[in-house]
């Protein structure tokens, strides 16, 4: 536990007695500990009544600063297990993750009983690229190009379908342009839509005149919803729609212009790279080939018959 972290807590909860149970200490315990930061500082953190606890004006002035020297120590506590062959932090999102992740973490702790694996999701592809090269993370997944200094190693190439409702005229198609439909139909955004990385981009802006929705959804749920409910259509990779169709409501169509995201694992590069890091790449690239020979037959369960 880091020094500050009883001031953070019981700034955050308002009071001792919340605090103290939130960190597992008794009342007076954790008292003492803030009594004696304050006579170590010379300021007083917190004023004291029968409603609880508030910050001083000293307080909230440091209190920006404790959190950003624990922020700092976890860091370097992480960093520390990383190097002794601890722990391995690795960047996610929900598709591939949900596809992969649990196979693959099994092997994992098989061979490495010993190692916490560590899964920090990433809202965007950008802040997976910063944590590698920042070394917050040991890799990560990904799409699009590999960054300069690092490796994208591919492990899927994943196909982009249409999506609409069985409502729409377009539902009893066995194939389709998406050119075509440029401004003929409504297009509800995706997670993907402000990524001028995706595949797809070229396509998001050919239709950003018939937008619905001017906004990222932060869940592409959401957008499947509305295309259920026929208020446009939209575009998603097939690893984004297994296991949210079939559905009685929704079809997906495939692509005349075949277009693909590339699913890879960013990592540093082969000579750079933790042993820790290639051995979960390993077992993350045999998974992915077994998840392949498996899944043959696989997509027709929820693609348009």
């Amino acid at each position: 536990m880091g020094k500050y972290l009883p001031v953070i807590k019981t700034a955050e909860c308002g009071s001792l007695t919340k605090a103290a149970h939130v960190l597992g200490y008794t009342q007076p315990s954790l008292g003492y500990i803030i009594n004696n930061i304050e006579d170590e500082l010379g300021v007083k953190l917190f004023y004291r009544d029968q409603r609880g606890v508030t910050l001083t004006e000293n307080g909230q002035g440091l209190l920006e600063i404790m959190k950003q020297i624990e922020t700092m120590e976890d860091r370097l506590r992480e960093t520390a297990r990383v190097s002794q062959g601890t722990l391995i932090r690795v960047g996610i999102f929900p598709s591939p993750a949900n596809q992969w992740m649990p196979s693959a973490l099994q092997k994992f702790y098989d061979k490495h009983p010993e190692v916490r694996v560590k899964l920090v999701h990433q809202m965007s592809y950008l802040d997976g690229e910063l944590g590698v090269r920042e070394h917050s993370l040991d890799c990560s997944f990904f799409t699009g190009k590999s960054p300069r200094g690092l490796e994208s190693v591919p492990l899927y190439e994943d196909p982009y379908y249409l999506v609409v409702s069985t409502r729409n005229s377009l539902a009893d198609l066995d194939q389709v342009s998406v050119w075509d439909l440029v401004d003929k139909e409504r297009f509800i955004p995706t997670n993907e839509s402000c990524d001028a990385e995706s595949a797809i981009w070229n396509v998001y802006q050919a239709f950003a005149p018939s937008q619905m929705v001017d906004a990222r959804p932060q869940e592409n749920q959401m957008t499947l919803s509305m295309v259920d409910q026929n208020l446009g259509v939209t575009i998603l990779p097939e690893m984004d729609l297994m296991g949210r169709l079939p559905s009685q409501t929704l079809v997906a169509i495939p692509l005349k212009e075949k277009l693909t995201r590339t699913v890879s694992l960013l990592c540093p590069r082969s000579p750079e790279r933790p042993p820790l890091t290639a051995d979960f790449l390993h077992i993350l690239q045999s998974t992915v080939e077994e998840w392949k020979q498996a899944g043959v037959n696989r997509a027709e369960q929820w693609k348009k018959n």
